[in-house]
């Protein structure tokens, strides 16, 4: 008689997370995980958030950790280039290291934005790892009125 198994895809795609994660420690040693960049500008995206206002465009872009020095922001009307990148501390020698899942190097995030933007005008502060962009719209947009439509049946 068969025992049927109860399919668990989280269970599957944890085993498989594991095994990658496996092969590249293999792969590149104790700090595979720091992806290699094949000649890409690094494969670290930070997590970032873009809305609108009444009056302006925000990106807000995580960046813990970093020194607002090692940050480039680039701006035009419609889109948002930001680079940077986290160095490894010199205090601790890489050996050193028992284990390690940050991210140490550079980085490149090109975030279109939703509406075109007064580029020359746009601000950006850096507070508690957090990026803030803030520029005004070009044109304010007027945002038509949604309204509900009742569906009729026969």
């Amino acid at each position: 008689m068969r025992t049927v198994k109860k399919w668990e895809p989280l269970g599957e795609i944890d085993a498989l997370r594991t095994q990658v994660d496996r092969m590249f420690d293999q792969l590149f040693g104790r700090f595979g995980r720091t992806w290699p960049t094949f000649g890409l500008k690094g494969l670290f995206l930070p997590p970032t958030e873009v809305y609108e206002t009444e009056t302006d465009v925000v990106v807000k872009v995580e960046l813990p950790g970093l020194d607002p020095k090692d940050v480039t922001v680039e701006i035009s009307e419609d889109c948002v280039q930001i680079s940077g990148e986290q160095k490894l501390s010199k205090d601790i020698q890489e050996d050193s290291y028992f284990q390690s899942e940050r991210h140490y190097g550079t980085f490149e995030r090109q975030i279109p934005l939703p509406n075109l933007i007064k580029d020359q005008e746009a601000k950006a502060t850096f507070k508690h790892g957090m990026l803030t962009i803030q520029a005004p719209l070009a044109q304010v947009v007027r945002k038509p009125k949604v309204h509900k439509v009742s569906i009729l049946t026969e």
